[in-house]
């Protein structure tokens, strides 16, 4: 009987050992999106309005962001649509544009200047040399009244080092989407001038 009471006790630690090992596994591999928005050169003055509608994802794998290595996969703590949408909106806002966010469209056609886009790429990948390298690329659509005003697509990569792997990626995915966003944003305020 004693015996049964130590096989059990023995079984319940070995399985909370596990379950930890595995959450802290878990958390090696997840990157919370993050997003600062640029400091607008000096003198730029934004006078319009804009309504930022969320983004597309259009990439073939929407469950992870990259390769740690050693067959682990990064994968995001928060939805990239929100990540690189309310970047949008957060960028047009530090350049003084009267923003606003419609998460979801309805009936109701919208007026004035809208920013749209997608984004089919969101790569973060663990380099030779103990760096993190991150690729990004987008779309941004402008309308105004509903007729096209301007379309680009935006990529770039970076690279970073930090104290993780977890770290470098989110710095490295931060960076690269403020360096994407801070140029599209001021083609944004310039076409609607």
């Amino acid at each position: 009987m004693l015996n049964r009471i130590y096989i059990r006790a023995a079984l319940c630690v070995l399985l909370l050992a596990m379950t930890l090992g595995l959450g802290a596994c878990a958390s090696n591999t997840v990157v919370q999106l993050r997003y600062q928005p640029s400091t607008p050169p000096a003198g730029a003055v934004c006078a319009q309005s804009f309504t930022v509608l969320p983004f597309v994802d259009k990439r073939a794998d929407t469950l992870t962001i990259g390769t740690l290595g050693d067959g682990k996969r990064y994968y995001a703590e928060n939805n990239p649509v929100e990540w690189i949408s309310w970047a949008m909106f957060e960028e047009l806002k530090a350049r003084g544009c009267d923003v606003k966010y419609r998460e979801k469209p309805d009936a109701t056609p919208l007026t004035g200047y809208v920013v749209s886009g997608s984004f089919d790429k969101i790569n973060v990948d663990r380099a030779p040399s103990l760096t993190v390298q991150a690729e990004l690329r987008m779309n941004v659509k402008i309308t105004k009244d509903g007729e096209f005003v301007a379309e680009n697509v935006y990529s770039g990569s970076r690279e970073d080092i930090g104290v993780t792997m977890v770290q470098a990626a989110q710095s490295v995915l931060a960076s690269t989407l403020q360096y994407l966003m801070q140029d599209a944003a001021t083609n944004i305020v310039k076409v609607a001038k």
